[in-house]
């Protein structure tokens, strides 16, 4: 089976509706975690690399991690902190669903998730411990751990996907970006792509909001590609976790997992497919909400 090992940001998701303090849902979240999930509903054997704690809510994200069937192999809850969002979705004044991110018993006015890399030995004792090699490793946090783990999968020959949360000046993203082969992020982080004209051997990925997203192939000219509507839209949390793991999905449905194989046509209509499926979420509530309704109902070839 398909195996993808993700780094990065692995959190406990709340979700609240309007003003009330009622906790609906405790769900595996975080940009890695939602990925994960996702891709474990889509089939594949996945394998989030976290540094957590044995707090009652950390054992509520492990509780949720079995729900969806991701491995718990390389999640300590030893020397960790479990980050907590609350997700709490509104109507805004003209009656459109929205939503905010809030963090608990936050008094300091700050969003500051209490996160924890892995450590090197953490990460040497992973390699050590891995039976297999993962044909995927998500990146979306950068530290001197994962980028440890991403040259060694990169010599492995695995696809090493990083979905920065940073900018391109922060401390690790050259190195991160150099190992990397697709690399995804959106114009609200980064909204000059100068700096991905240096390099011709990777897919660069930029979505673009409402106005759908765009892409470069091996040094090639951006193309871009529209939207899709949904007259439905309920909660568009989670959106570009869809459309991550849409993407990756398509590619493995046409044996397309290796940078050295992609071209213009395949990374195209994969990137169509998983803007339908991402959109399609949108009409669920949570950033996971699809994954409630059967996987044949969604999967359909654009």
């Amino acid at each position: 089976m398909i195996k993808c090992v993700g780094a990065g940001l692995v959190s406990l998701d709340i979700l609240m509706r309007g003003y009330s303090d009622k906790q609906v849902s405790y769900k595996l979240g975080g940009t890695c975690g939602n990925v994960m999930a996702i891709l474990s509903y889509m089939g594949w054997q996945t394998y989030p690399i976290a540094r957590l704690d044995s707090t009652d809510y950390g054992k509520l994200l492990l509780d949720d991690m079995k729900n969806c069937n991701v491995h718990d192999d390389f999640v300590s809850t030893v020397d960790g902190t479990t980050p907590v969002i609350v997700q709490r979705n509104i109507v805004d004044k003209y009656g459109n669903p929205c939503h905010k991110f809030e963090l608990l018993n936050n008094h300091s006015g700050r969003f500051f998730l209490t996160y924890k890399s892995i450590t090197k030995k953490q990460a040497t004792e992973i390699i050590d411990k891995l039976d297999f090699v993962p044909e995927v490793f998500f990146i979306d946090r950068v530290s001197p751990a994962i980028l440890q783990l991403a040259e060694y999968f990169k010599g492995q020959g695995t696809l090493v996907f990083f979905e920065p949360s940073m900018k391109p000046s922060s401390k690790g993203f050259a190195e991160c970006l150099q190992i990397s082969d697709v690399v995804k992020f959106a114009d609200q982080r980064i909204q000059d792509v100068g700096f991905t004209v240096a390099y011709n051997n990777k897919l660069f990925i930029q979505t673009l909001g409402a106005d759908g997203l765009q892409f470069s192939l091996n040094g090639s000219s951006w193309e871009k590609i529209d939207p899709v509507a949904n007259d439905n839209v309920v909660d568009t949390s989670g959106a570009g976790d869809w459309t991550t793991a849409s993407f990756l999905n398509y590619l493995r449905q046409n044996d397309m997992l290796d940078i050295k194989r992609l071209d213009t046509s395949v990374v195209r209509e994969g990137l169509i497919f998983a803007q339908k499926i991402a959109s399609e979420s949108c009409s669920y509530e949570g950033a996971r909400g699809m994954m409630e309704i059967p996987l044949d109902r969604i999967l359909v070839k654009p």
